[in-house]
């Protein structure tokens, strides 16, 4: 057990996350408590539900970290492409996130939980007006595809991902192709950015 320390509200905060990060990451979102990361994170029991209420409140506070790191990488991949985005960038990010089994069981476990469901995300609203502005910005004057279909695409893509990450495996057995080559996974990202490519462009008739 870390020995207890004074610290202010925000160094116990973000060490009681630090310490379920941790936990969690090691064994797994059901075999931890709140008590073990109180004990972890060198605080009072009763902290852990006074800075976060419930232990599915807390996974979703770390759960929300992980992804926030996930649209920075999103951000600089952006950066990189001069602002403009594109679909295989984007998805290679989120691929190689989900590809994390530790990250993925997070996700699969908070979206279980009735309390963090339509948890509000201001930062992908963010990641949504710089993808619209990278757009608009590469098109220069031609038609640009309209905020719902950008949306739109955004969603298949995460869709199509996160599904691929849970369940592909199993799908590729049953479909009698050998699970474990990359070929299918990397063919798998070329289609789905070929289709989000196809599909955000339609709206505006661009070829």
């Amino acid at each position: 057990m870390t020995p207890r320390r004074r610290r202010s509200p925000e160094e116990s905060r973000a060490e009681l996350l630090a310490a379920a990060a941790r936990l969690i990451r090691e064994r797994g979102p059901d075999n931890v408590s709140l008590r073990q990361i109180a004990e972890a994170a060198g605080v009072a029991h009763g902290l852990v539900t006074h800075y976060f209420g419930t232990y599915a409140a807390l996974v979703r506070e770390v759960l929300r970290a992980e992804n926030d790191r996930m649209e920075e990488r999103i951000r600089e991949r952006i950066q990189a492409e001069q602002g403009v985005p594109t679909a295989a960038g984007i998805m290679s990010v989120v691929s190689d996130t989900l590809a994390d089994e530790r990250y993925l069981r997070l996700f699969v476990w908070a979206e279980m939980h009735a309390d963090y469901r339509g948890a509000a995300r201001p930062e992908l609203v963010e990641f949504m007006d710089a993808m619209e502005a990278g757009i608009r910005a590469a098109l220069a004057g031609r038609p640009v595809p309209s905020r719902a279909r950008m949306e739109a695409v955004a969603l298949v893509g995460l869709s199509a991902a996160y599904g691929f990450a849970i369940g592909g495996r199993s799908w590729l057995a049953g479909m009698g192709h050998d699970p474990d080559d990359p070929a299918h996974e990397a063919e798998f990202r070329t289609q789905l950015a070929r289709m989000m490519g196809a599909h955000m462009v339609e709206e505006s008739g661009l070829e």
